[in-house]
Protein backbone atom coordinates (compact mmCIF):
# COMPACT_ATOMS: atom_id res chain seq x y z
CA UNK A 1 0.00 0.00 0.00
CA UNK A 2 1.37 3.64 -0.77
CA UNK A 3 1.22 6.23 1.14
CA UNK A 4 1.82 10.17 0.91
CA UNK A 5 5.22 10.77 1.75
CA UNK A 6 6.60 14.24 3.84
CA UNK A 7 9.82 16.15 4.43
CA UNK A 8 10.08 14.77 8.13
CA UNK A 9 9.21 11.26 6.92
CA UNK A 10 12.78 8.73 7.85
CA UNK A 11 13.96 6.46 5.12
CA UNK A 12 16.83 4.20 4.48
CA UNK A 13 20.16 5.36 3.21
CA UNK A 14 23.57 5.00 2.91
CA UNK A 15 25.37 5.88 6.60
CA UNK A 16 27.84 8.77 5.41
CA UNK A 17 29.82 7.95 8.61
CA UNK A 18 30.42 5.36 10.95
CA UNK A 19 28.35 5.57 14.20
CA UNK A 20 26.06 4.09 16.50
CA UNK A 21 22.46 3.91 17.00
CA UNK A 22 20.32 5.45 19.92
CA UNK A 23 19.90 1.36 20.80
CA UNK A 24 23.75 0.69 21.04
CA UNK A 25 24.03 -0.95 17.27
CA UNK A 26 27.03 0.38 15.78
CA UNK A 27 27.13 0.74 12.04
CA UNK A 28 30.59 1.58 9.68
CA UNK A 29 30.45 3.81 6.61
CA UNK A 30 28.36 2.64 4.01
CA UNK A 31 25.86 0.42 5.49
CA UNK A 32 22.30 0.60 4.81
CA UNK A 33 20.70 2.41 7.54
CA UNK A 34 16.74 3.64 8.50
CA UNK A 35 17.31 7.60 9.22
CA UNK A 36 14.87 10.21 10.79
CA UNK A 37 15.64 13.58 9.64
CA UNK A 38 13.50 15.49 12.21
CA UNK A 39 15.85 14.19 15.73
CA UNK A 40 19.27 12.85 13.67
CA UNK A 41 18.17 9.53 14.64
CA UNK A 42 20.02 6.39 12.96
CA UNK A 43 19.16 2.98 13.53
CA UNK A 44 20.82 0.11 12.04
CA UNK A 45 20.56 -3.74 12.10
CA UNK A 46 17.55 -5.50 13.27
CA UNK A 47 16.05 -2.12 15.07
CA UNK A 48 16.17 -0.34 11.98
CA UNK A 49 14.25 -3.14 10.34
CA UNK A 50 11.75 -3.06 13.03
CA UNK A 51 11.96 1.05 12.92
CA UNK A 52 11.10 0.70 9.01
CA UNK A 53 8.25 -1.61 9.60
CA UNK A 54 6.84 0.37 12.37
CA UNK A 55 6.69 3.48 10.39
CA UNK A 56 5.31 1.84 7.35
CA UNK A 57 2.16 0.92 9.97
CA UNK A 58 1.34 4.07 10.77
CA UNK A 59 1.91 5.47 8.04
CA UNK A 60 -0.85 3.36 6.17
CA UNK A 61 -2.99 3.96 9.11
CA UNK A 62 -3.25 7.74 8.12
CA UNK A 63 -4.80 7.19 4.86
Amino acid sequence: MAYTRYKGDPYWKRAKVAGTSPDGIPYAKGDRVFFYPRTGSTYAGDAAIRASAEFDELASLEG
